[in-house]
Order: C-alpha cells, then sequence, then structure tokens
C-alpha cells in the first residue's frame, strides 16, 4: 500500500491525470490526506461535488467518508453538478473547503480534482506548493484505505441539494422575467456534462425555447475531441441553431465553468470578444462601473472598452486562479479569460457559465439586436480585432527547449518587425509596433504548448502563427 509511481501533479486549476495511470482512487487519497496534513487535520466543513466522468462519483463518495471518518463535516451533492456550484455551496454554507471531482475540459481519458478555499476560489500557490511538498513525502496505510468505506455511526455524509440554492441566488441577479418576455429561442450543448437542464430551470416555459443538444450524460462524450466550448467542437451546436432559427447558441464544457457561443448566424463568437460584450453590458448596460480583470492573453479590445469606460483593465498571469484574487484585492466588478471563463463579482468571484451566459441574453434582449449584429456593432465600436489560440502537443524534450526558449528571448525585432514590447509574466508574451502580438505559454496541466495570438489583419494573424510555430520548432 505504498505511494504511486506517478504522484498527482498540481497544475493551473488543480489536478489532472488519466484515468488507470495517474487518477486513481490511491492518488486521489493521496491529494486529500495532504490537504489536511497542510492544515494540521483541524476540523474543516467541506462541501464536494463531481462531474459525469468515469469515477467522478465513487471517488466523490469514497473521499467524503474519509473526510467523515477524520472527523471533518462533509456535505456532497446528491447529484453531478457544475463546478461553480460547490463554489456557491462554499461560500453559502460557509465551508472551509470546495472539492469537485472533474476534469474540466479534457477528454473522457482524464479524471481529477479541483480544490476551492473558502471564498470559492482555486487554492492559491503557497497552498498548492505545500500540499505538493506534502504529496513528495505522504504514506498510505491501512487505516486510511478503511476509513474510504466506513462510516463512523454519529457522522453520516450529508447529501445536499447545490443547484436549487445556486439558481435561485442567480435568479435575484439577472432580469429573468425581460428575457422570458423577449421569447427567444436559445439552443444549449451541454457535452454530456453538468449543465443538463440548468438554463432550463431558470428560464424554461411558454415563453423562453430552450433546446438542449447532448444533454445525456455519457463519460464517453461521443463526437467530440473534449468536451471544450471551442469552435472546433461545437459543429453540432452551429448547425443547430442555423436549422431551427435560433436567436443564440451556448456550448458549456463539462463542469460547466466556460461557456462558448454562436451567433444566430451559427459563426462563433472566439471567446475573448465574448468576455468585451459581457464588459460591456456590465459596465454600459446595467452602469456598474469598476474596474475588472483579466489575463495577459486576452484581447486588447479589452483595453480600448476600459479606457472608453475610464477604468482600469487588470492584467494576472493565465488561470482563474490569479484574476479571482486580484478581482477582490481590486474591488473588480468582473474577471475573465480567454479560454471561456468569466465571473461577475456580485455572483462569484470565480468563473460560471450559467449566469455567462444569461448575461449575455441580457444584453441581446437590451439592445433588440440579434446576436450577429450584436458582435459586429461591438467590433465597430472598438475597432477590429482577430484572435487564435493554437495548441501543440509536446514531448518532455521539447518542453525543456521552449522554457529555455522563453527564458532566453531577448530580441528588439521579430521576423524583421520591430518589438514594441516583452513580457514574461506568465511565459512569453511578445508585442510588435502595429500592437499585433504573439504568446507562448506551457500548460500547466496537459504536455501541451499553447500559441496566442492577435492582429487588426486576420491574414497577418495566419502569417504569424505559421511563422512562429516553425520558430520554435516543437
Amino acid at each position: 500500500m505504498g505511494k504511486k509511481a506517478l504522484k498527482p501533479n498540481f497544475g493551473t486549476d488543480g489536478w489532472r491525470a488519466i484515468i488507470g495511470e495517474g487518477f486513481s482512487i490511491e492518488n486521489s487519497l493521496i491529494v486529500i490526506k495532504s490537504l489536511l496534513n497542510t492544515f494540521q487535520n483541524r476540523r474543516k466543513k467541506f462541501a464536494i461535488g463531481y462531474d459525469t466522468r468515469f469515477l467522478s462519483s465513487d471517488i466523490a463518495y469514497k473521499l467524503s467518508n474519509y473526510l467523515i471518518n477524520n472527523g471533518h463535516e462533509v456535505y456532497i451533492s446528491e447529484s453531478p453538478v457544475p463546478t461553480p456550484t460547490v463554489s456557491f455551496t462554499v461560500k453559502n454554507m460557509r465551508c472551509d473547503f470546495g472539492i469537485i471531482i472533474t476534469a474540466s475540459h479534457n477528454s473522457y481519458e482524464w479524471n481529477g480534482i479541483k480544490i476551492k478555499n473558502s471564498e470559492g476560489q482555486s487554492i492559491d500557490d503557497k497552498v498548492v506548493k505545500k500540499i505538493s511538498n506534502e504529496i513528495e513525502n505522504i504514506d498510505l496505510d491501512k487505516e486510511d484505505y478503511k476509513k474510504l468505506t466506513h462510516n463512523s455511526k454519529n457522522n453520516q455524509i450529508n447529501y445536499e441539494d447545490f443547484i436549487s440554492p445556486y439558481i435561485d441566488s442567480i435568479k435575484k441577479l439577472i432580469d429573468i422575467n425581460k428575457i422570458k418576455k423577449a421569447k427567444l429561442k436559445v439552443v444549449v450543448d451541454c457535452m454530456f456534462g453538468t449543465s443538463i437542464s440548468i438554463l432550463n430551470r431558470i428560464l424554461g416555459g411558454d415563453d423562453c425555447n430552450i433546446i438542449e443538444i447532448n444533454n445525456n450524460i455519457n463519460p464517453n462524450f461521443p463526437g467530440i475531441k473534449q468536451p471544450e466550448p471551442i469552435s472546433q467542437n461545437l459543429k453540432r451546436l452551429k448547425s443547430t441553431v442555423t436549422e431551427l432559427n435560433a436567436d443564440i447558441g451556448f456550448g458549456f464544457d463539462a463542469d460547466s465553468d466556460r461557456v462558448g457561443v454562436v451567433d444566430n448566424m451559427g459563426l462563433y463568437i472566439d471567446a475573448p470578444y465574448v468576455f468585451c460584450s459581457i464588459s460591456d453590458h456590465i459596465l454600459g448596460n446595467r452602469e456598474e462601473v469598476k474596474s475588472f480583470c483579466t489575463t495577459v492573453s486576452m484581447t486588447s479590445m479589452a483595453d480600448k472598452i476600459a479606457d472608453f469606460y475610464n477604468i482600469d483593465c487588470i492584467r494576472t498571469k493565465i488561470g482563474f486562479k490569479y484574476v479571482a484574487p486580484a478581482m477582490s484585492e481590486n474591488n473588480s466588478i468582473l474577471g475573465g479569460e480567454e479560454s471561456g471563463g468569466y465571473s461577475y463579482a456580485p455572483h462569484l468571484n470565480e468563473r460560471d457559465g450559467t449566469i455567462s451566459a444569461l448575461l449575455l441574453l441580457e444584453q441581446l434582449v437590451h439592445y433588440k439586436f440579434d446576436a450577429n449584429n450584436l458582435y459586429s456593432s461591438q467590433k465597430e465600436k472598438y475597432g477590429k480585432f482577430f484572435f487564435k489560440r493554437t495548441d501543440l502537443t509536446i514531448k518532455e524534450e521539447s518542453k525543456e527547449n521552449l522554457i529555455k526558449y522563453i527564458k532566453d528571448f531577448n530580441s528588439k525585432s521579430l521576423f524583421d518587425k520591430k518589438i514594441k514590447s516583452i513580457d514574461k509574466k506568465d511565459g512569453l508574451k511578445i508585442t510588435l509596433n502595429d500592437d499585433t502580438w504573439v504568446l507562448l505559454r506551457l500548460s500547466g496541466t496537459e504536455p501541451v504548448a499553447r500559441i496566442y495570438c492577435e492582429s487588426l489583419n486576420e491574414k497577418n494573424l495566419n502569417d504569424l502563427i505559421t511563422k512562429f510555430k516553425n520558430q520554435i520548432k516543437t
């Protein structure tokens, strides 16, 4: 009953591993025991949720038993739930931690654990480092395994409905009646995950027609490479929107903390510009004029919006575990990242795909535009930008070479164009004199190098990505 060869390794947002290799009950137990050791096993209150993946519910129940048998108070969801509902429950029930068994948008082979602090946010780097140090030295014994299945008679698991209080809270923040009166037709791609029936429960009925696709639980995520709401994974959503003449389409990742948007023409809206749309709605229509926080990989259009409303656009490293604390520190109204995760502070300082979709519907109703015109008018207001993210699978030797490339890069030009600035806050971001920029960053949870690029010209965008890929030679 010793240690596993593939030890848990925390990344940008928790720990993920391939099922049967790194992800197992043993390694999950190592993670939780390390968390408890970090806080000297003092009595804590936990909210535990899980997604629709293989082993998720089973691991959640076993870890709940383990925590209870170590003297902790545990509330576990009675069904698969979105990660944001766990974050909400942590705050609503004043828990010390939230634990979600999920691998977010990764493909079906993966699973993992996200840990939330008492604010419902991802644990910070200091806590991650402490847990990681504990993991390296942890030993499991027979008593640990026994506690996975044996409940103390006086401390049974508390099964809770996490979703109803979460929905009730959202309804107080969004003009639901105004959206319903507009009689919109909305297509929702649940991507076989935890968003099933959520928008229907909030908006469904005679007034608002919510049509769900891929809305059965299937941990294989059939027909999609991975349950990530990006353009190439939303082909069925695009075609369904146009076939049904719908007003808009939303795609949610497996744990529903991110949302992808398709307009009424069946066109995917790049996630950075969705953030800009939500920002413009909150600052303008809702007149909640405060700073917002986003990452170094977000579109430069965000800076244009901040200038327009005379507020600060605060940039952080990539990952909502950096955005959320910055929101709290700066009393910001909104947070966002280029991958489709957005946060509205009166609700949560954490990503939530559901409230993000509702804010977009509210905006759509306010302007009385169709979705395509809404986004084209936004570009007319703030300028035309073209954004693209490219993911490259890399081997370990390539990773080391890229780390060195990022560390050593110090040039005054890139492909015969003058460099305006170099930012190594998170990876390597090179901004050229024409405000085109490219960012190279290594994923913290996957063997992937990501290239982000934005330009005012689509051809320049594609040319720069091609040249840059050739230069780094992964």
